[in-house]
Parts: structure tokens; C-alpha cells; sequence
């Protein structure tokens, strides 16, 4: 249905006012592609949790309700936080034949990207009671229906663990439906914080019995529940723990399971994994290295070299050889400047493969035959020799370098994008290159984050500091531009917050006493651009979140926010889009 919905209805019975939330629901559902004038498809899921805690928090409730709407006409429904319904209430069997004739069965899936506007998918959306009289259903079939929703939310983690839903066969909700559905929905998020409390309880038991052992890592993982010793905390980290919530979710209660795999880190261990009954999908796990190590785990203050120390030393070896190199990183991750640090303080000359949409190949190519040949225009023959960005180069050239590799002249330095983006001639090409430097890209050295940007505030503003929530902003930033996007980040903030200090002043002043004079230039949060300030929360990612995280972003900036579609690229629902988008502080 399109924007003509609202003109149907009135022309089908008269003037209809739609509610804003109704007309959004309908927007909603035409984006989904429901069709309104089609039969709603009632096949049911076949993968339901018919013993989960929601239904364990429910039953009693939903008891007391079949009681209390005896002789109404009525019925209730209950629905998983992916919009099935998972158990019905009617009040006498003519209702319930009525009702499964048009798709209300245990199973079905009543969200709006399948049944259109409902109270059962709207609520979900929307994350609140609603009520959907006759004529404001989507489809056809359910016009004849009207019912009021109310979403089941967890009192501790606030993630929907259901939808509540009470119908009537009338062309309007009665005004009692609301109070006596909220009722009902606060007595089973009652009994559901209870459940929790216990089922808890039951993993810690159990998390308590083993986790004394030394050489063995214990985690005991649920949905809202992560235990672990001190060896689970040095092996295991937050991609780990999400394969291990796989494992548990494919075993039964009380059911055991041995497997071999491989962690994050790349060390292959044996995980025993656990169910234990009645802890809401909790399991225990213990998990053991394949083989034992030879070599012990540092401890202590040794910490192991990172990437850009290790990048540090091969480029301090390099400049006492006279092999050609190539190096390889994304822009901005220091490319040129790795090039300078092997050449040293020799005379070196460089060509950038950019320059030829500019300048011509022809005059490209002589100034490099020139220069192989030893004939400097200014009379001096360079010691290295920089071609950079030689994915740009012409096939054409690639002999004429090819030939300066494998001879005698100029030492040749090459710098290139990363690895896999190599075209197949300059992949040929380059591998004639003795040795290689691969620069990481700055998402890859957060733990050196804070020492590069306080070396570029160096430069950039003598005396300034980072606050540290600041270096957790950076530190949960993704960085597509690496070191160079760092530096144009550093300049606005150093700007930025000198422009607030000379506020705060009174008076403005010469930008380069401004940090000396008084107090050191202090960069906050406020001062990074609003992509940089991420909340501490998203810093605490583990590296499979941050992509996951980055992929929905991605997803729904591609979409224009729009998450009906963003959660069709990405090929999930839009309940678990929202879900994911709770869990990942993901805010638009």
C-alpha cells in the first residue's frame, strides 16, 4: 500500500482520520512490500523455544487471563521478540476456529514486514502499547478485527522479551483494553526478573563448583551472564565468548559436548561445553589448549612487541641494505614517510604514479628513465629512487622498472595500496622486490593510538594533552584514512579547543602564546568531530562487534537510515536489526 492508503480507507467508509503512529506503521509496512490486498501467509516458523523463559514467566499469567475473559468474546495472544506467536487464549472454540482461520496459530509470524500493521508487529516497532482498530490494519483480512498490544520488556536488560496482544472482533478497541493488557505485561516482566534472578543463580553454582582450577580456562556465558577465571580472561575475548554462545545454543538442559576449535588469538584449544538445566540457556565452559605450550605466557610488566615497533625495526634494517622494497598500506598509513625512514639521509629523488594524469606519461616516463640512468637534471644522480603508488602504473612501464629492479642502479623503493588490491601485472611486478614492509592500518595499533596522537599533538600544539576520555573516542574510532585522517582530527580539535579556551579567557590571543602562557592546552571529547565521539561503551567492543557494529552503520548509511531496507541488506529481520542497534549503541 502507498500513500493512497489513507484516500482507500476514507472512500471505503467515509472520512477516516489516521493516526500519525498508524500512518508511519503503513509507510512502514509498503516499504516492507506487503501487499495489502494479499492473504496473510501463516507457515508457521519451525524453530520456536516452546520452553524458554518467556513462556515459563507467562503460563501462569496467561491463566489468570482465560479466566478473567471467560464470556467476552475475546482472546489473547503472546508473541517471541521475533513477532511468533508462541501461545493463544480464547475465550470459547467458535473464537479460536475465527482466529486460525485468518493465520493466528502458534508459529506464525505476525511482524510488520510479513502481516503489515498489527498489534502485535507495531508494538514491537515502536516499543510501546498500541492499539489498531479494524480499518487501521494493513491487510484487508484483519479490518474486520480490533486489538490493543503492549510489549513485554525486560525490567533488567530492557530488551523486548515479547509482545502481549488482546483482539476482539468489533471495529474498535474497547478504552479497558490498555489498563487491563499493561496488567498483564507487568506481571509477566515481574516474573521474568525473578526468573532471571534464579536462573543466574544456577550458572554461578555451577561457574562456582570448577573455576578453581589454575590451568584450565572456566567461563560460564548466558544471554545476560558472563563469568570467568583469570585464564578464560588472558585466553579468551569477545569474539570467543560469541562462538561459545553458539556452541551452547545448539546443545539441550543437561546435555554435554566436546569440540576442537580455534580462537581468535589462532590457538587451537578443547572446549568441553556444558548446558545446564534451567539457567535460561547458560552453559559452562572449559576449555584447554591442544597442546601444551613450550613456551610460557609472559607475565609481569613484558608485554608483547606491537605492530608499529616491530614496522620500526624492519625500517631501521632496511636503511643498512641496498635490496630494492616494497611497501604496502592503505593511504594514509604512512606509506611516504616509511619510504623517507628507509632512504635515511641518503639523496633520494621521488616519482608519484598520481602525477601522470597530470603531467602526461611521456614526460613521467623520461624523468624516471633519467633518473635510472643516473643524468639528474640538477646534476645529481639520486641513491634511492621512490615510485610511489605503483597500482597506478601503466602497463606500459612496468618493463622499464621491472629492468631497474634487477639492475644496477639506484637503490628502488616502491610504495603500494595493500596486498590484495594489487592488480595481477603490478602484483607481478612488485614481487620482484627482495623486501617488503606491510604498514597496519591504524585500526589495527589501538593500543598505540594514544603515543601516535600524542606525537602528532606534539607537532601540531607543543604542551597539549589528551583527556582520556578523548583517547577513548579515538581509540573506538575505525580510522579509513589512517595516520592522515588522525592528523586532520588533531588540527580541528587543537583549533576547536583553542578557540574555547580564548572564550573562556575573555579575550582572544595569539593561538601560539594561548597554549604556553597558562594552563596546557586540554582536547575533550567536545573538541574531537561529532564521527570521533563514541560512547565508552562502543570502545569496550570486542574486534567481531566493532565489524559488526560497522556493518550495520555502513548498512544503514548506504539505506539513507532507512532500517526496513538496511536490515534486508544485511539479511536480517528489523526486531534483530533494533536488537543489534540496542546492543552496539548504535543511535539514528
Amino acid at each position: 500500500m502507498t500513500s493512497s492508503s489513507e484516500t482507500e480507507s476514507a472512500g471505503r467508509g467515509g472520512s477516516v482520520s489516521i493516526r500519525p503512529e498508524i500512518a508511519l506503521s503503513w509507510k512502514r509496512s509498503a516499504l516492507s512490500g506487503v501487499d495489502p490486498g494479499r492473504e496473510f501467509d501463516a507457515t508457521p516458523a519451525d524453530d520456536l523455544d516452546l520452553t524458554g523463559r518467556l513462556l515459563r514467566a507467562a503460563r501462569p499469567v496467561l491463566d489468570e487471563v482465560g479466566i478473567q475473559i471467560a464470556g467476552t468474546e475475546l482472546c489473547v495472544l503472546l508473541a517471541d521478540p521475533d513477532c511468533r506467536i508462541v501461545a493463544s487464549v480464547f475465550d470459547n472454540p467458535a473464537v479460536a476456529r475465527r482466529m486460525e482461520r485468518l493465520g493466528a496459530i502458534v508459529g506464525s509470524r505476525f511482524g510488520e514486514d510479513r502481516a503489515g500493521t498489527n498489534a502485535l508487529g507495531t508494538p514491537l516497532e515502536v516499543r510501546r502499547g498500541v492499539a489498531v482498530n479494524g480499518p487501521e490494519h494493513y491487510l484487508e483480512q484483519f479490518k474486520e478485527l480490533s486489538c490493543y498490544g503492549h510489549p513485554i520488556i525486560h525490567p533488567v536488560t530492557r530488551r523486548v522479551e515479547g509482545i502481549l496482544d488482546l483482539t476482539c472482533i468489533a471495529p474498535q478497541v474497547n478504552s479497558l483494553f490498555a489498563p487491563f493488557l499493561q496488567r498483564a505485561a507487568a506481571d509477566i516482566e515481574r516474573r521474568l526478573l525473578e526468573g532471571s534472578r534464579a536462573s543466574e543463580q544456577r550458572l554461578v553454582d555451577a561457574f562456582h563448583r570448577v573455576s578453581p582450577q589454575r590451568h584450565v580456562a572456566v567461563a560460564a556465558i548466558s544471554e545476560d551472564l558472563l563469568l570467568s577465571n583469570r585464564t578464560a580472561q588472558e585466553m579468551l575475548d569477545g569474539a570467543d565468548h560469541a562462538v561459545l554462545r553458539g556452541l551452547a545454543a545448539d546443545l539441550q538442559p543437561n546435555q554435554s559436548r566436546t569440540v576442537r576449535i580455534e580462537l581468535a588469538s589462532g590457538e587451537s584449544v578443547t572446549v568441553q561445553a556444558d548446558r545446564i538445566a534451567g539457567a535460561d540457556g547458560g552453559a559452562l565452559f572449559l576449555v584447554q589448549p591442544t597442546s601444551r605450550r613450550s613456551v610460557p605466557i609472559p607475565r609481569g610488566s613484558t608485554r608483547p612487541e606491537s605492530a608499529g615497533t616491530r614496522t620500526s625495526r624492519k625500517l631501521q634494517r632496511l636503511r643498512h641494505t641496498d635490496d630494492a622494497v616494497l611497501v604496502l598500506g592503505e593511504p594514509g598509513s604512512g606509506r611516504t614517510s616509511a619510504a623517507r625512514d628507509i632512504a635515511d639521509d641518503r639523496c633520494t629523488h621521488s616519482l608519484d604514479a598520481a602525477h601522470i594524469a597530470v603531467r602526461g606519461l611521456d614526460a613521467w616516463v623520461a624523468e624516471l628513465g633519467t633518473h635510472l640512468q643516473g643524468r639528474a637534471a640538477d646534476g645529481v644522480s639520486p641513491d634511492v629512487l621512490v615510485v610511489e603508488q605503483v597500482q597506478l602504473l601503466p602497463e606500459s612501464v612496468h618493463p622499464l622498472l621491472a629492468g631497474a629492479l634487477a639492475g644496477t642502479g639506484p637503490r628502488i623503493v616502491l610504495t603500494a595500496c595493500p596486498e590484495p588490491d594489487l592488480p595481477r601485472p603490478v602484483a607481478a611486478l612488485v614481487a620482484r622486490c627482495p623486501e617488503r614492509v606491510v604498514l597496519p592500518p591504524l585500526r589495527q595499533r589501538r593500543a598505540e593510538l594514544p603515543d601516535i596522537a600524542q606525537v602528532m599533538l606534539d607537532e601540531i600544539a607543543p604542551g597539549a594533552r589528551l583527556t582520556a576520555s578523548a583517547i577513548e573516542a579515538l581509540g573506538a574510532a575505525q580510522w579509513p584514512g589512517n595516520l592522515a585522517e588522525l592528523t586532520v582530527v588533531l588540527d580541528k580539535a587543537v583549533a576547536r579547543a583553542r578557540a574555547a579556551k580564548s572564550a573562556a579567557d575573555g579575550a582572544a590571543r595569539d593561538p601560539s602564546r594561548s597554549v604556553g602562557n597558562r594552563a596546557p592546552l586540554r582536547i575533550t571529547v567536545a573538541d574531537l568531530p561529532a564521527r570521533c565521539r563514541t560512547s565508552d561503551r562502543v570502545t569496550r567492543l570486542g574486534g567481531r562487534e566493532r565489524a559488526e557494529r560497522q556493518a550495520i552503520v555502513d548498512a544503514l548509511t548506504e539505506c539513507g537510515g532507512n532500517k526496513v531496507h538496511a536490515a534486508a541488506q544485511l539479511g536480517i529481520s528489523r526486531s534483530t536489526l533494533y536488537t543489534r542497534m540496542r546492543a552496539l549503541d548504535i543511535t539514528r
